[in-house]
């Protein structure tokens, strides 16, 4: 068997982790114990280290020490901090872009500008400020209207500000325009997009592109869309490749922007492979682009994953040898759902919660369970406690339609879970949410 590492210790990481572990030998380095990914490593014998997922040496010596035959790099910080260029250099095979290709990531206006080029009528207005003289111009275009204003690099979901929800007029807005300037970064002004947002994974090998169901990502903390932004309490994705709202048209449409990027980096010599993550919105005015990714998303990427039909180390290789046009890979034609339990206080810092988890009667109920920002308590069977203030844990429920998924999520959850000091998002794909979500 081959073997994969793979970097970081999120629950999009512990899916990684399971799926590799089918038929690999798996390795892992990770900011701490995901008992997940743990479980993964020890089932063919494989290794892990807790370490730095950003220290190139780290991985490179790593990967020596075992003769790993290939390295799988999806999380952002490294990616933008170049690891792949790292390994790419040291003759290590590696599956995901360098720095440079992750730019349509880490740099919003890098961006947004290809595509106002291969894709001028998707494109949102838009005005990339640069220094303090330009702000008036800028502002000045969007007069009455509510404004988006995005620092250029990597927020962690966090650096986005809305006039609305974030900043209450124009002034606060020029203000924060104002420190980030300070900083050093240029800074992206959008319209605010109104509608609904979505995402689209495109598996790609540089060259060809498989494309994924497309999800709708919760955001917001609380119950109907309240309270502040996180990294996304759930996710769902329907039984076919489109959502409620979304039309073929539409799917197309955003599908042929992501490929006309690939396209758009291939043809200037930029190394991208991995996946391409589109977030776009549909609007009174149709598909608008909102951003790039350039890993698998999360939690999205528990929806995708568990759905996919193919072998998962098998689907990498092909994106290395750059044949992914000659492998078989599809998704089942079921839909997914997965909700996260976080802390109360989530996203603000709290105390260390500990928890009991029968993973055991989870699963017995057709939940699959990834665990993220915990670790199991030594010398305990079902005790585990947090390790920061991220998302603690993951469930996911595959089922003939969303509602079902969700229904079945929430029964687990109140009968096994409840009772610990854990929250979530009981409205995720509910059935009054996906009436809300359909599409006259």
């Amino acid at each position: 068997m081959d073997k994969f590492l793979i970097i970081g210790n999120g629950a999009r990481e512990a899916i990684f982790a399971t799926k590799l572990a089918k038929d690999s030998i798996l390795f892992a380095i990770m900011g701490h114990e995901n008992p997940t990914i743990i479980n993964a490593v020890e089932k063919n014998s494989g290794k892990y280290i807790i370490g730095d997922i950003n220290n190139s040496k780290i991985i490179i010596d790593f990967v020596n020490q075992n003769a790993i035959d290939y390295v799988f790099v999806n999380s952002d910080a490294p990616l933008a901090n170049g690891v792949v260029d790292d390994l790419m250099v040291n003759q290590i095979k590696v599956i995901g872009p360098t720095k440079k290709g992750a730019q349509i990531e880490w740099d919003k206006n890098y961006s947004i500008n290809i595509v106002n080029e291969i894709a001028k009528k998707f494109t949102p207005k838009y005005f990339i400020i640069k220094n303090i003289e330009q702000i008036d111009n800028a502002l000045s275009e969007f007069e009455n209207e509510d404004i988006v204003i995005k620092p250029q690099g990597l927020t962690a979901g966090k650096g986005v500000k809305v006039m609305g929800e974030h900043l209450e007029n124009i002034s606060q807005a020029r203000q924060y325009i104002y420190s980030l300037l300070d900083k050093g970064e240029e800074v992206l002004v959008c319209e605010k997009l109104q509608g609904f947002e979505f995402t689209i994974m495109g598996i790609t090998d540089g060259l060809n592109i498989i494309f994924a169901p497309a999800t709708y990502d919760y955001p917001y903390r609380n119950i109907g869309d309240k309270g502040p932004g996180t990294g996304g309490m759930g996710c769902f994705s329907d039984s076919k490749k489109t959502l409620p709202f979304l039309s073929d048209q539409d799917y197309k449409d955003c599908c042929d922007i992501m490929s006309a990027a690939v396209k758009h980096m291939s043809s200037n010599k930029i190394h991208f492979n991995g996946v391409i993550n589109g977030g776009f919105f549909l609007t009174k005015n149709g598909i608008k682009f909102m951003e790039f990714n350039s890993r698998f998303g999360d939690p999205e990427a528990l929806n995708v994953l568990s759905i996919m039909n193919c072998s998962f180390s098998e689907l990498l290789k092909a994106i290395y040898y750059k044949n992914i046009d000659k492998f078989k890979c599809d998704f089942v034609k079921k839909a997914s759902v997965v909700k996260y339990l976080v802390s109360k206080e989530y996203p603000n810092k709290g105390p260390k919660v500990f928890f009991n988890l029968d993973i055991n009667e989870i699963e017995k109920n057709n939940i699959d369970i990834y665990f993220s920002a915990a670790k199991q308590v030594e010398g305990s069977d079902n005790l585990y406690q947090t390790v920061s203030s991220s998302r603690v844990v993951a469930l996911c429920c595959i089922a003939d339609n969303i509602v079902e998924a969700s229904t079945k999520l929430n029964n687990v959850i109140n009968s096994f879970i409840a009772r610990t000091d854990l929250d979530y998002r009981s409205d995720i794909a509910s059935d009054i949410e996906i009436k809300r979500l359909t599409k006259n």
